[in-house]
């Protein structure tokens, strides 16, 4: 039961963090002179900040098994997203852009994981 509550807490965590990064980037994009060529890469990178956060918050209170919790907890919050997207777009849309994002969240999972249980 505490396994699933620190999940919860994590994901949390993640969806939180990602709405607000969101929030910021648009406010950034909406009143400055910054390419709008950069949007992505903004995007990106929250995504890894927030799954990263959400992996060590997990992991530090796991206190083992790092790279699969890491990995576990943000496979979870892509597939959340993922369906997120889908039900706003009314298509379910398999691009290279999920593949990234997926990439970039089980990467930042595992190093989360790691250092969330070695720290």
């Amino acid at each position: 039961m505490e396994t699933l509550k620190n999940y919860i807490i994590s994901i949390l965590s993640f969806i939180i963090s990602i709405v607000i990064f969101l929030i910021i980037i648009s406010v950034i994009f909406a009143y400055t002179n910054i390419n709008d060529q950069y949007i992505d890469s903004a995007i990106f990178l929250s995504m890894a900040i927030s799954a990263f956060l959400s992996s060590f918050l997990l992991c530090k209170k796991m206190k083992k098994k790092g790279i699969v919790h890491g990995i576990c907890v943000n496979a979870i919050c892509v597939l959340i997203i993922f369906a997120v997207s889908c039900i706003l777009n009314g298509k379910v849309n398999i691009t290279n852009t999920l593949g990234v994002y997926i990439g970039i969240c089980g990467l930042t999972g595992i190093v989360g994981g790691i250092l969330g249980v070695n720290v």
